[in-house]
């Protein structure tokens, strides 16, 4: 069995427009943070976080799946030339997602002051709960377009919208916070908070006019006789119990990460305020993990996000046919490519975790939380590369058994360690670590009972660990002599430059990346390899 090359390159094409749509989204998500927080401070991110937390926890069991289980429906439909039916697949699940995101929102909104005080046991957080709840059903519309578009396998317009929600989001939060700011920080993080509803307005705005643009060339390129027989319409009650059928296992995925940064919620705050800090000191200390440790941790999984995006079709493929070189090979390129970014990522991080804080967020105390959840990098990295990994085997329940096993040790150690006075808030940070060391061992392990592949020790792991190493080194080292000679900020820019470049070096001598990996590069990677190569610095 073979898959032909046009449909396997519009395939991947599409899955790479969706990837770079939502690292760019991730990118701009997680670098607002840096002036919101010198805006609002660590009280306010707190407050901030919370209701952000819980908007993204209710978003992701009220609609999550269903813009999935749409894509494939109507592809299903228009695989049998079905158009009509495919339409009906559509207009059905749009109506069920618009009134499954009304009463979300609804719901939200009535008990916006019963969750301020019983998640964070503060009345401040209210604004920022109200805030997010029309975002909610403007959300969940969106979802049923982006699946309607990836049902017709048009990805550019899923990923465009992502992107634009995205930017409008930060640039009117950004606008909001600073314009209401003189009325409190409650209300500064609730308008903070209101920018996820303009965000949501704007994307959905655009693939309103994507769908009428689009809809209207379609018309004129495909005259009614040219179409397929008519046939016999499924029943209301058919396409929603289909829907759900295939949306809830999805949910259930999709909810599980969001439902671990509701545990922290939930249980640091209260465990915090029952070792004896105030409300005031446990919301400052909530959002220094949740919107300042956090982001920056989720940065280098942006690269892990694309791995495994890209692996799904490709291991998918390599089984299809039977290949199993393929398939070792491929699994164990998508493995050394997120252990080549996680480890220097980890130790650069841990190192210099505080200087970095004070750096971005003028809140240098973050560095505490942020230098324990560093290292939950490699395993955050790992867990979601072979989830792409399993996911393209068809063992889609493998992932989310064995993350829900990582939340549910999280949750037991969240209540535990943040409740020991000497760790605090690193213990909440250390919970996060162990839960996704959890989910990344079982995935691992079930990938190597299901590929069998080997793993290159050398390549793999030693290599790059001795050029973290040996950067950690020069780092640790060069950070303190820097900081007397320019000060912090620069030192901390300075050590983060020296410290790629001793890395990249490292790894070159040692023979940690070949010629094949340069050629991966596309235009200037042949020839950056032949320049390192003359200077004496590559091998092989």
């Amino acid at each position: 069995m073979t898959v032909r090359d046009g449909t396997r390159s519009a395939y991947l094409q599409g899955a790479m427009l969706l990837a770079g749509g939502a690292m760019l989204s991730r990118v701009l998500g997680a670098v607002y943070r840096i002036p919101l927080t010198r805006l609002l401070g660590s009280y306010g991110m707190g407050l901030y976080g919370a209701g952000y937390t819980i908007y993204v926890t209710l978003l992701s069991v009220a609609t999550v799946g269903i813009n999935v289980a749409i894509s494939k429906l109507m592809a299903e439909k228009l695989a049998l030339g079905d158009e009509q039916g495919a339409r009906r697949v559509f207009v059905v699940s749009a109506v069920l997602l618009a009134a499954v995101g009304f009463v979300a929102a609804a719901a939200l909104a009535l008990t916006a002051m019963p969750l301020a005080l019983h998640t964070q046991r503060n009345p401040d957080a209210y604004y920022s709960i109200l805030a997010l709840s029309p975002a909610v059903f403007l959300a969940a519309l969106q979802g049923s377009f982006r699946g309607y578009f990836q049902g017709y396998q048009q990805m550019f317009h899923p990923a465009a919208s992502q992107v634009i929600e995205q930017f409008f989001r930060v640039a009117s939060l950004l606008v909001l916070a600073y314009v209401l700011l003189p009325l409190g920080l409650p209300v500064a993080a609730g308008g903070a908070a209101f920018g996820a509803v303009v965000g949501a307005a704007m994307g959905l705005a655009y693939l309103l006019w994507a769908l009428y643009a689009t809809r209207r060339e379609r018309a004129r390129r495909s005259p009614p006789a040219s179409r397929a027989a008519r046939v016999p319409p499924d029943g209301v009650g058919t396409i929603v119990r289909r829907v759900f059928a295939l949306a809830v296992p999805i949910s259930i995925a999709g909810v599980v990460i969001p439902v671990m940064n509701l545990v922290d919620l939930l249980v640091v705050p209260t465990r915090l305020q029952a070792i004896g800090f105030s409300v005031v000191r446990s919301t400052e200390l909530y959002g220094q993990l949740s919107q300042m440790a956090g982001a920056l941790v989720n940065l280098p999984a942006v690269v892990s996000y694309g791995i495994h995006t890209s692996l799904v079709p490709a291991i998918s493929e390599a089984q299809a046919v039977g290949d199993r070189s393929a398939l070792h090979g491929r699994t164990s390129s998508g493995l050394r490519a997120t252990l080549l970014v996680a480890l220097p990522a980890t130790v650069g991080l841990w190192l210099l975790a505080t200087p970095v804080s004070g750096l971005l967020y003028r809140v240098p105390e973050a560095g505490v939380p942020l230098a324990a959840l560093s290292f939950g990098v490699v395993f955050l990295m790992l867990q979601m590369t072979t989830s792409g990994v399993l996911q393209g085997l068809g063992r889609t329940d493998i992932p989310v058994r064995n993350l829900i096993t990582g939340a549910v040790v999280k949750s037991i150690l969240a209540w535990v360690l943040t409740g020991v006075p000497a760790l605090n808030i690193r213990g909440a940070a250390f919970s996060t670590v162990f839960g996704f060391m959890v989910a990344a061992a079982l995935n691992v392990w079930a990938v190597y009972r299901m590929v069998g592949f080997r793993v290159d020790v050398g390549g793999a792991i030693l290599k790059p660990l001795v050029a973290s190493a040996v950067m950690g080194v020069a780092v640790h080292l060069g950070f303190p002599r820097l900081e007397v000679l320019m000060g912090s900020d620069l030192a901390t820019l300075a050590s983060v430059a020296v410290g790629g470049v001793v890395y990249g070096l490292v790894l070159l001598l040692v023979g940690g990346v070949s010629e094949r990996d340069f050629s991966l590069i596309p235009k200037v990677g042949p020839g950056l390899w032949r320049l390192l190569k003359g200077l004496g610095l590559a091998r092989g």
